[in-house]
């Protein structure tokens, strides 16, 4: 059964003015150096990997240490637990994909190829959410729980497409609010994509979703 769990753009938070600080210090406050920095990241690493079959609520920090070739003691100089190297891996990829998302909407021909437009930002949601699925459901998930440091990060990064939508929106002189109408159609492209693996299990193809998507885009966003 696929979960229809509503989850919008930002849940009750208001449209993100700017990016959510991402932390690279050491528990002790300290800068890590070059070799400090390389052992963070592996348990970055670690942690992602772990995330593609363990929940979330479960992952445990020995597991991670394993993952990663070192200790629990170790993993503990740089996170104080695993929720926060979570909360990292998300704040990393939220800052990496903002203007990437932002660039699927911005980049197409909206006026001159409506309909490749479409179908460019809808194969490319899809694409990220396939990459990066268990990262993403996690932010997901922790929104949906009320969790403003997971739900602040997924503003954000939702933030891009929709600015950008917006303006295909006042461009084309779309009937409707331009602001509703790229609201309406980022949260309709990431919970599509979030639950693409249940969509197939029904017996809908990766093209009857694109095409579909595309579809709903190219009728809202150009007049």
């Amino acid at each position: 059964m696929i979960d229809e769990s509503p989850v919008g753009i930002a849940g009750s938070t208001p449209p993100a003015e700017g990016p959510p600080d991402i932390d690279l210090r050491a528990v002790d406050g300290r800068l890590p150096g070059r070799r400090g920095l390389a052992t963070r990241q592996r348990l970055l690493a670690a942690t992602a990997s772990l995330l593609e079959t363990t929940g979330y609520r479960d992952l445990k920090v020995v597991e991670v240490a394993r993952e990663a070739g070192t200790s629990p003691a170790t993993f503990y100089q740089y996170f104080p637990d695993a929720e926060s190297a979570v909360l990292v891996l998300a704040a990393e990829l939220t800052e990496a994909w903002h203007d990437e998302l932002a660039t699927l909407v911005a980049d197409g021909d909206w006026m001159g190829n409506p309909d490749g437009a479409a179908r460019h930002a809808s194969e490319g949601f899809l694409d990220f959410w396939t990459a990066h699925r268990a990262v993403l459901g996690v932010l997901d998930l922790a929104s949906t729980e009320g969790d403003e440091r997971f739900r602040d990060l997924r503003t954000w990064l939702l933030n891009g497409p929709t600015t950008a939508m917006v303006d295909v929106a006042a461009a084309s002189g779309a009937a409707g609010d331009p602001m509703a109408a790229a609201g309406v159609l980022v949260a309709m492209l990431a919970h599509v994509s979030n639950h693409q693996v249940g969509l197939e299990r029904w017996g809908v193809d990766r093209s009857a979703l694109v095409a579909t998507m595309a579809g709903v885009l190219r009728r809202t966003l150009v007049a």
